[in-house]
């Protein structure tokens, strides 16, 4: 018997007669998924393989990260998180560059005083290509990630700053509002030949295809907006959102890493100063 994140409760005797009901309410599914503000904590269907790696060599690639900074990897590109949804590269791009500054850094999706992390005016969001090593994956090539740059100085809550100094196992998760979504389905049936096209052209770069293909869809997400937060979880939807912190290795500290962190535009503020040291 099959089941579905879509259809809560629901079995299915096979992925043609699943098909047929995603077929039958994909334009139902995909206006849900557009109009409904995510919170994107895991279901428990297709989170694979839990693991956070919380301090990282720099000679190992990713983003430039300052001493006495840390980086809440918020959300990853390219990989089927647990409502069946992938998001693609480019999909923060707009709205991270019109966020930038007004976006809070919280506990548990809770919006409220106690539950602050950092403040706006202290999280500057950043939209970067890292490997997938860099978030504690085993696949080849690299993920679109979503990153808060926070001064550990700038942490307000004392349970937070004690996760982060004792880097304790927690994940990234976006508050998020999908704009534009497509189903995609590995199907031969002559009514799904746009999904079909959908499928060959994504899942190529889905990072966890295996899971794409064992149960043989998924939605793919272009574009979204984050809306007003992102937060430390116990468990996202998507697990390949660790805390990152500069492990400082002899020879890689440079003055640049003591600049203070300004309001710079998310295009500026990812890449001005990334630097890869080589063995």
């Amino acid at each position: 018997m099959i089941k579905s994140a879509q259809f809560p409760g629901k079995v299915f005797a096979s992925k043609e007669e699943l098909f047929s009901e995603l077929r039958a309410n994909a334009d139902k599914i995909i206006s849900c998924k557009t109009s409904e503000i995510y919170k994107s904590i895991e279901k428990g269907i297709h989170v694979i393989g839990f693991f956070n790696r919380t301090t990282v060599d720099e000679t190992k690639a990713g983003p430039h990260m300052k001493d006495g900074y840390c980086y809440p990897v918020i959300n990853t590109t390219k990989y089927l998180d647990s409502h069946d949804d992938v998001h693609l590269d480019g999909i923060w791009n707009k709205s991270a560059k019109e966020q930038n500054g007004k976006l809070f850094y919280v506990a548990d999706h809770e919006i409220k005083t106690s539950s602050i992390i950092a403040w706006p005016a202290d999280v500057n969001v950043m939209v970067k290509s890292v490997p997938w090593a860099w978030v504690g994956k085993d696949y080849s090539g690299n993920t679109e990630a979503l990153i808060y740059e926070i001064n550990k100085s700038s942490i307000v809550n004392p349970t937070a700053k004690d996760i982060i100094e004792n880097k304790r196992p927690v994940q990234g998760s976006v508050r998020m509002q999908y704009v534009k979504v497509s189903l995609a389905l590995n199907s031969m049936a002559k009514e799904d030949v746009q999904y079909k096209a959908n499928w060959d052209k994504w899942i190529g770069d889905i990072a966890n295809a295996d899971v794409a293909h064992e149960q043989g869809y998924f939605f793919a997400v272009e574009e979204a907006k984050i809306i007003k937060e992102g937060s430390m979880v116990p468990f996202g939807s998507n697990d390949a959102t660790p805390i990152q912190q500069r492990k400082d290795v002899a020879g890689t500290t440079t003055t640049e890493d003591k600049e203070p962190a300004g309001p710079a535009t998310q295009k500026e503020s990812i890449f001005k100063n990334f630097s890869i040291t080589k063995k």
